[in-house]
């Protein structure tokens, strides 16, 4: 007997197959359309619970018992995983300062937008990708300040801001100053 979850698409594929079942085929007899089918088949989708369950019933499968991860956090959960990261806006906008300058907006304006995408960004977040909650924030956060940097300049992110000064500086003079560099 085959049993099958959210996260393992090759039984249902092959039991699909076994009854001699197309995917279009599949898809008339559980209402899902067959390119919703294609796919979970090729793992780009996983079913949710109800689908899953239509989907194991049509090709006479088991749906594994185990509690299904819910689909959205609530508010309160967002705002405990976020307060664990509250360093982050902080940090970016420090790395990210001539960003920063380039969207116009004040400090504290620049910190508030960043803390809504990060909710955002926690609806979005997948542990089995691979990266931690804190990787995902980050990016998620600096991509926004980027867009918002390119919203506000009509000349490209690379104008720097009235009243910035830009420094360039060679290796040998960061050496005559006593920095040591590797490699």
């Amino acid at each position: 007997m085959i049993v099958i979850n959210q996260n393992c698409y090759q039984p249902m594929r092959e039991a699909r197959i076994e009854q001699g079942l197309t995917q279009r085929e599949l898809g008339q007899r559980t209402g899902i359309p067959y390119y919703t089918i294609q796919a979970y088949e090729r793992g780009r989708h996983n079913p949710p619970a109800k689908r899953l369950r239509t989907l194991a019933e049509v090709l006479g499968l088991e749906v594994e018992d185990y509690p299904l991860p819910p689909m959205r956090t609530t508010a309160s959960e967002r705002n405990q995983l976020l307060e664990k990261y509250m360093d982050l806006p902080g940090y970016i906008i420090r790395q990210n300062w001539t960003l920063v300058l380039a969207t116009g907006l004040d400090v504290e304006d620049v910190r508030q937008e960043l803390l809504l995408r990060g909710l955002q960004a926690i609806e979005t977040y997948d542990p089995s990708a691979g990266a931690s909650l804190r990787t995902h924030l980050n990016i998620a956060m600096q991509y926004h300040l980027m867009k918002l940097a390119r919203k506000a300049s009509s000349r490209g992110m690379t104008d720097v801001p009235r009243g910035v000064r830009v420094t360039f500086c060679s290796v040998e003079a960061m050496c005559e100053y006593g920095f040591e560099l590797e490699g």
